[in-house]
């Protein structure tokens, strides 16, 4: 069982410090220049078979939006894991920006920072897994 997080992000922002295992499960982390990128790494065998996506779609300006926004919408509602939304504190999320039919289980906003959020979004997927067994 995965858990696989999937974080746009700049290369000079630092990578968040994630455990090797939550809750006996592996914990994947895939770095994504873009929304292009995003949306590729959620039609991938990985993300189809991961049993949680954390995802961290950073901060993307509105030309990704206009362009990538409807392929993420269908790769979102295509994703078999249930998911995470990390949410800028500034930006608004995805369920303000797309029409999604498979919305996040929960998003995790902290007005820290984007980053800070990671925490309490391992945390809430660690509950989940331990209920699921």
């Amino acid at each position: 069982m995965t858990l696989l997080v999937i974080r746009h992000a700049s290369p000079s922002v630092p990578r968040p410090l994630l455990p090797a295992e939550l809750s006996g499960h592996t914990v994947l982390c895939t770095d994504c220049a873009s929304l292009a990128d995003v949306r590729q790494c959620l039609c991938q065998p990985q993300a189809r078979t991961a049993d949680w996506v954390l995802l961290d779609v950073g901060v993307a300006d509105e030309a990704q939006w206009c362009a990538e926004g409807g392929a993420l919408q269908a790769a979102l509602d295509g994703l078999p894991a249930e998911y995470i939304e990390l949410q800028s504190p500034h930006q608004p999320g995805l369920e303000a920006r797309l029409r999604l039919q498979h919305g996040p289980a929960a998003v995790v906003v902290d007005q820290r920072s984007q980053q800070a959020g990671y925490p309490l979004s391992l945390a809430i997927v660690s509950r989940r897994l331990a209920r699921e067994g």
